[in-house]
């Protein structure tokens, strides 16, 4: 009798459950297939974007090289017997002259270069000390210029105190302790403040490693040049920047960094440029960690062998995108006698293209990368190899946007680090660095940059 009236009314409560339940599974599907359909679309926008991008550096270089094959069969002129694609290769290939030095001196020459009283921005004396850094960081917050000659003059110290270093930058963490590494900024300069903000400004404690393409696609990339080359003049032991494959001439054409430069210096704008041009072809191409991690923009190939990469004439490179060499082939005699300076030179340029345009794939062996028309893919196999044939156990490269803003290939000894948020749009990736200490495990910070950026106080100072 006791129990009567539970049984009566539980076939009524188990009812109700039922229900709940079933609502609830209805809802955790819907949630489910919404998520899915939302994830299905961010991967599919996210090909888009990453297709977009990278047909475009390939036309570059195919627009590139057709330019140049045509020159190829243009007659010589009467007072000159060269060929305009001679001509071409010649400047870009920045043979050595004598007065080399004079003549980037007289074409952007800061003491011709008058500073107007109206200007307000912020004023550089060199030797550069961390007040003026501060004074720089403060003044690009507030969106002011650099005026140009303070800018050639940055520029031409920093060229002269590059041209000092190694191809290899040596980085030891038994005096520093740790350092930071960062990927693409690509002239978004909200991104380089967070991380200033985050981590703190370069110091004799607080090094860092830029990992280069600093400039091209955002609209802050002289302001983010000028930012790293005084961070690089104020601690030159501390700051190690290596250069990308956006540090070149010809894609700054096309991807909007020459057209910053014009925008903002105008009158001073073709002797800037020449400036960075040459300084760009000075930049270090790759940074070792103890010895144990190598640090280049894009990655390796089969080709890549640090010994020849440290002991090559990397200035010229003013542009990776053509081999450094002249060949005229309607001359069989000139082809047979220079047929070895040719193979030994296009050698050197591949290890010079491979290491700024290369990406890793899953599949193994090295093959041409023409989804971006320069440098190859790499597999596990050849990550190995490099890595055993140096002492290596860790490759760290940049060159590619990843939704997390870094990501590890080929069994965790390839890691990706990119430091633009929102590369493509608002909100389609995150940035981040990493933090890296005497026992050589990377830490990951990641960040979303934004407006309200350039509004934090200068508690950057701080750690």
């Amino acid at each position: 009798m006791g129990c009567g009236p539970s049984t009566d009314i539980q076939p009524e409560m188990m009812g109700k459950s039922e229900k709940l339940m079933k609502a609830a599974v209805l809802i955790q599907k819907w949630y489910r297939r919404y998520t899915a359909r939302l994830e299905a679309r961010r991967r599919s926008t996210w090909r888009i974007f990453q297709s977009i991008e990278y047909a475009g550096e390939q036309d570059q270089l195919k627009l590139y090289n057709f330019f140049n094959d045509m020159l190829h069969h243009l007659p010589p002129s009467d007072q000159n017997k060269q060929t305009g694609a001679t001509v071409i290769t010649d400047h870009f290939s920045a043979q050595d002259t004598v007065n080399e030095e004079n003549e980037l001196l007289s074409v952007a020459n800061p003491d011709n270069v008058r500073v107007e009283s109206s200007y307000r921005g912020p004023r550089l004396s060199f030797p550069i000390n961390r007040t003026q850094l501060e004074r720089m960081v403060d003044a690009f917050k507030s969106n002011q210029m650099l005026h140009a000659k303070y800018l050639m003059e940055l520029l031409h110290n920093t060229r002269k105190a590059m041209k000092t270093l190694d191809n290899i930058n040596r980085v030891s963490l038994s005096m520093t302790k740790h350092v930071t590494i960062c990927g693409d900024l690509h002239g978004k300069i909200d991104d380089l403040f967070t991380i200033f903000y985050k981590n703190g400004l370069p110091s004799d404690s607080n090094s860092y490693i830029f990992n280069g393409d600093f400039v091209d696609r955002g609209p802050n990339s002289v302001e983010i040049a000028a930012l790293l080359f005084a961070c690089f003049l104020v601690y030159p032991n501390h700051v190690f920047i290596n250069r990308g494959n956006h540090e070149d001439h010809i894609m700054n054409i096309r991807y909007g960094f020459v057209k910053e430069v014009v925008a903002k210096y105008r009158t001073n704008a073709n002797r800037l440029l020449n400036l960075f041009q040459d300084l760009f072809s000075w930049l270090p191409l790759a940074t070792v960690i103890d010895n144990k991690i190598l640090v280049v923009h894009g990655g390796v190939s089969d080709k890549t062998d640090l010994v020849q990469l440290a002991q090559l004439d990397r200035h010229k490179y003013l542009s990776t995108l053509k081999p450094p060499f002249k060949l005229d082939p309607d001359d069989s005699s000139s082809v047979c006698s220079e047929q070895s300076t040719r193979s030994a030179d296009m050698l050197e340029w591949r290890q010079v293209l491979d290491i700024l345009w290369s990406d890793p794939k899953n599949q193994l062996g090295c093959s041409p990368n023409t989804f971006r028309g320069g440098g190859c893919y790499f597999g596990a196999d050849v990550t190995d190899k490099v890595l055993a044939r140096h002492g290596l156990t860790l490759l760290i490269r940049s060159h590619e946007c990843k939704p997390e803003g870094y990501k590890y290939t080929h069994y965790k000894k390839v890691l990706t680090i990119f430091s633009a948020s929102n590369y493509y749009e608002e909100g389609s990736n995150k940035g981040a660095y990493i933090k890296m200490g005497q026992d050589l495990e990377p830490v990951f910070v990641q960040y979303t940059s934004s407006k309200a950026t350039k509004g934090r106080k200068v508690t950057i100072r701080q750690r």
